[in-house]
């Protein structure tokens, strides 16, 4: 994608000031959002031996410690939004930090060490196949397709050409929600199947 960091930057924004900035929870239930301080992020930073990518930094210190963004919302940091139990630092070690809990198990990971999303997904996988895949996407790919609503939650699929367990595409996904859902149907619509 070819959005700046601050174009997206200023995206998100708009997204949080126009309401309803957590995916799955309704708005009526959403607590005002405070940034994370900066001592927060200089301990995230330490726990994983590198800095945060200057979007998602900028994020915390400037929008909020999470409580936004997809799913359950973008985990927080030290004192900041938790969903299913989890904070950003849950398990935060080789530089893999957790960004949201989309339920059921299902999460969004961004690899601090090539700046890429993975995602998890341990509801189909046999037990002898790994649930975690990459998402091909970078942070600002991430939320770039958060706020235009095309980013789908990670899906473990079976290839039916090659057998290969795989993350789902978003043509594939999209295909899902229509059969599912009508040509109406939503991502939300799925997640409540």
């Amino acid at each position: 994608m070819s959005t700046s960091e601050d174009e997206v930057f200023d995206a998100v924004v708009r997204r949080i000031a126009a309401g309803g900035y957590i995916d799955e929870v309704p708005t009526a239930r959403l607590a005002p959002l405070r940034p994370a301080s900066p001592a927060a992020v200089a301990e995230a930073e330490e726990l994983a031996g590198r800095s945060l990518p200057p979007l998602l930094r900028r994020l915390y210190l400037e929008v909020g410690n999470g409580g936004f963004g997809p799913g359950y919302g973008l985990l927080g940091l030290r004192g900041g939004h938790r969903a299913g139990g989890l904070d950003a630092l849950t398990g935060l070690k080789g530089g893999a930090l957790i960004l949201c809990d989309w339920g059921c198990g299902i999460s969004s990971t961004l690899d601090l060490t090539d700046d890429q999303v993975w995602g998890c997904d341990p509801n189909p996988a046999p037990d002898d196949v790994s649930c975690t895949f990459p998402q091909h996407l970078t942070i600002v790919d991430w939320f770039s397709k958060w706020v235009e609503g095309t980013l789908y939650q990670p899906w473990l699929v079976k290839d039916p050409t090659t057998g290969e367990w795989r993350g789902a595409t978003d043509a594939e996904y999209a295909e899902m929600i229509e059969e599912a859902f009508g040509p109406e149907g939503t991502q939300t619509d799925l997640a409540g199947a």
